[in-house]
């Protein structure tokens, strides 16, 4: 991994972690989450007008859009249920862990990538470390669902990280990820009609902030991976965007008043130390 797509990815993890906290303080409201998408798709409309993509390129990645569509509207369905009650440094953790194991394994089996034995022990630490600091928080039923919408957050990381490597060889990130995201908000539209019109009201009134930061913030966030996709090894980039754990662990505890534990001291420290062995031989 060059230094330029390393900087890219980690400012990507910053990103990622403030937009999550966001997430965790609105408490998964999933009005927030699901107008942050749709304000997200106008904001990034204009310039994914302005790339003029080919008919020819729509047409290959058409199949490519419709997946991730879905698949972020699950992404973002599981993400707003799991911050209903699940402390971020529980959720956080075991989805992006999941994640990074799930997208490093397929990416091996699926898309041919080479990796190396410092770069494959880089991946494990980064996973054992992500799931270190997670560790010991599932203690009650609630915590525990939380857990387990977490994994299929991960799933979900696993699947559209494979799919939009693919995509962005066909289509310009821009226009594509404007698809993402449009698609995902179009998805979730029917229930957030049948059940959420009034929450969507209230967070007009009192939610701007979290709405902005939630939605384009994440959209800047995958975009920037989106880039980094077209210049580096997906099972690196996306292991190395995982520093958002130890970043969002921090404002766990610094912010949200959550313990500091000696297992997320360790976990922590292990991440760090596959960022580096990512670094060195990715």
């Amino acid at each position: 991994m060059t230094f330029p797509v390393f900087v890219l990815v980690l400012t990507a993890a910053l990103l990622h972690a403030l937009w999550n906290f966001a997430a965790r303080k609105a408490s998964g409201n999933f009005a927030v989450m699901w107008l942050g998408l749709s304000v997200a798709s106008i904001l990034c409309l204009p310039f994914a007008v302005a790339m003029r993509p080919s008919m020819e390129s729509i047409r290959s990645a058409l199949p490519f859009m419709l997946a991730t569509g879905m698949i972020h509207a699950l992404y973002f369905a599981a993400l707003s249920k799991s911050y209903e009650k699940g402390e971020i440094s529980l959720v956080y953790p075991i989805a992006r862990g999941t994640g990074v194991a799930g997208t490093s394994l397929a990416a091996y089996l699926l898309l041919n990538e080479n990796i190396s034995w410092a770069g494959a022990l880089g991946i494990s630490a980064i996973s054992c470390g992500i799931v270190a600091v997670g560790l010991g928080r599932a203690n009650s039923q609630e915590q525990f669902k939380s857990a387990m919408l977490a994994l299929l957050i991960g799933c979900t990381i696993v699947g559209y990280s494979l799919v939009d490597k693919v995509a962005v060889g066909r289509i310009h990130p821009v226009s594509y990820i404007f698809s993402m995201f449009f698609l995902a908000a179009l998805f979730l539209s029917p229930y957030v009609v049948l059940n959420h019109r009034a929450g969507c009201v209230d967070a007009l009134r009192s939610m701007k902030g979290y709405i902005l930061l939630i939605g384009p913030g994440s959209m800047g966030t995958y975009l920037i991976i989106l880039f980094a996709f077209q210049f580096g090894n997906v099972s690196y980039i996306v292991a190395a965007r995982e520093f958002s754990v130890v970043i969002g662990s921090a404002l766990g505890i610094l912010v949200l008043g959550e313990s500091l534990t000696w297992k997320k001291v360790l976990g922590i420290s292990v991440i760090t130390l596959g960022l580096i062995l990512v670094k060195v031989t990715g």
